[in-house]
């Protein structure tokens, strides 16, 4: 075995078990023994708390199946999202980020949900339930304590930065002008993971609404602001004329221009959404790398004067980068 073969086992092992493997087991653990708790807990329980106490209150199986079924999709996720290392056998900095979330997330989840519950064994009524701010407290800080342990047992961290290509410099004459624009959308697994995230929204909303008539105006807030997330980050028109390059939503924001003055250079790079910058839409990438990631594929990557590159996946991409190599040019003359 290579030694970037048996790195890439490693990487992998690692990954898997503290992203998806101990996440699960903590998940099963907590719904183990909150399941127990059932005959025990008042009906309906608190689901919510307030300043002034207990404000929702809702069925408690949902309640302890939750931090379960979150967990779990997760952690396929993550697994599913690490399984592809480096070229050398290691996790991008993206990947590990989100390995450690994983354990972060499985963590203050499973211990808030766990001790919302907790709390209201043996009352007869959920009003009397006190409240449960320093346990989210206390699940938030271990499940950071667990992420920075989670981070030194993984392998160390590299920023993938792959040579890119030179356009082909479009021709033009004198001070005669040209322009490229071209239209983007996310791929459809891209499409498919925000329309299950939209989807998680709504059904939260709709539980809530039933709970809380209080929190369901936050709950139905936060649904709209997923909702209109999604809508402006899925298309994108990309464009290199004489106001340099710009990327910009569909309804015009969010929206980035680099002036022509602000361009230092312009290659044609290939990207793998998940190795590169973990995931779709507006990403950081590390090394000063930042983009508008829509699919995998080739990508216009844009150098600024500050150092600093940025990234869009288009087709078409060797064209308009040749075009703005050129309105490059044409402007130094």
């Amino acid at each position: 075995m290579t030694d970037t073969a048996q790195q890439t086992r490693v990487t992998r092992t690692r990954a898997v078990a503290l992203g998806a493997v101990v996440p699960t087991a903590i998940a099963v653990v907590t719904a183990a023994i909150t399941l127990s708790w059932l005959p025990q807990l008042p009906d309906p329980i608190a689901v919510h708390w307030s300043g002034a106490g207990p404000d929702g209150f809702g069925p408690a199986l949902p309640f302890v199946l939750a931090p379960l079924v979150i967990t779990i999709v997760f952690s396929v996720f993550v697994a599913l999202w690490s399984w592809r290392p480096t070229p050398s056998g290691r996790l991008t900095w993206n990947q590990k980020f989100l390995v450690v979330t994983s354990l972060w997330l499985a963590t203050m989840l499973n211990v808030g949900f766990a001790a919302s519950l907790a709390v209201q064994r043996g009352l007869s009524d959920a009003h009397e339930a006190p409240d449960v701010g320093l346990w989210l407290a206390i699940g938030a800080g271990a499940g950071l304590l667990l992420a920075v342990v989670g981070w030194f047992v993984l392998p160390p961290a590299e920023t993938v930065d792959e040579a890119g290509s030179e356009p082909r410099r479009v021709d033009v004459q004198g001070q005669e002008r040209i322009s490229w624009s071209h239209s983007v959308r996310l791929s459809n697994a891209a499409l498919a993971v925000i329309a299950f995230v939209v989807a998680i929204a709504l059904v939260t909303a709709i539980l809530v609404s039933l709970a809380s008539r209080a929190a369901s105006v936050v709950a139905i807030l936060t649904l709209v602001f997923v909702a209109l997330l999604a809508a402006t980050t899925t298309w994108w028109r990309v464009s290199a004329d004489r106001r340099g390059f710009i990327a910009a939503g569909i309804f015009g924001w969010p929206r980035k221009r680099i002036p022509l003055h602000g361009i230092r250079s312009v290659q044609v790079v290939e990207v793998d959404p998940s190795r590169d910058f973990g995931g779709w839409g507006w990403r950081w990438g590390g090394n000063g790398r930042t983009g508008i990631i829509a699919r995998a594929g080739e990508a216009i990557e844009v150098t600024q004067a500050n150092g600093r590159r940025f990234v869009v996946t288009v087709d078409d991409a060797a064209t308009g980068a040749g075009v703005l190599a050129a309105l490059l040019a044409q402007r130094t003359r």
